[in-house]
């Protein structure tokens, strides 16, 4: 799904992908978590979950400075039809983190949320990790990848002890 978004056709049989534009919405993505989480922060009164939105807000603010200075130091591209497909994913993709839960929600409720935005995160990476290897890891970005996969785990052991914690008050 993702990759026929980011690819140019260089024949009639192959189509490659530009990494360029992977990485460009990739920060665009990273940007939206980051508020996320730092306004969830400030409306729940747990102090454990408080720290947690606060070290992965700093994670996506960290992930979105990353794939920023990897593009700053690449010359543009004259405007392609992989171009238009890339901003038309943008517009695609907008429901992710901008449609979060009503402000009446319940914390599980967010957090369900929050885990499914990023595993989200984690299959776009994913979709393109084998096409590029070697750059996935000289740039860091695998290992972006790992901590968005982290963030999953963290966000669900969340989920499962916040659930708990309500079974037992029953």
């Amino acid at each position: 799904m993702w990759r026929s978004l980011f690819s140019c056709t260089t024949s009639p049989s192959r189509k490659k992908t530009r990494l360029r534009h992977v990485l460009h919405l990739g920060s665009l993505m990273e940007r939206h978590p980051e508020a996320f989480y730092r306004r969830f922060a400030e409306k729940v009164p747990n102090a454990d979950v408080i720290e947690l939105c606060l070290r992965l807000a700093d994670d996506e603010l960290r992930h979105f400075r990353l794939i920023g200075n990897i593009l700053s130091g690449w010359g543009s591209l004259p405007v392609t039809q992989a171009d238009l497909e890339a901003m038309d994913a943008n517009g695609k993709l907008r429901s992710m983190f901008l449609s979060p839960p009503s402000p009446s929600a319940t914390k599980e409720e967010i957090i369900e949320y929050a885990v499914n935005e990023e595993k989200k995160m984690v299959a776009f990476y994913g979709s393109f990790e084998k096409e590029f290897i070697p750059i996935w890891k000289k740039m860091e970005i695998w290992d972006m990848m790992e901590e968005e996969k982290s963030h999953v785990k963290k966000l669900s052991d969340m989920l499962f002890c916040l659930k708990q914690s309500v079974a037992k008050a029953r």
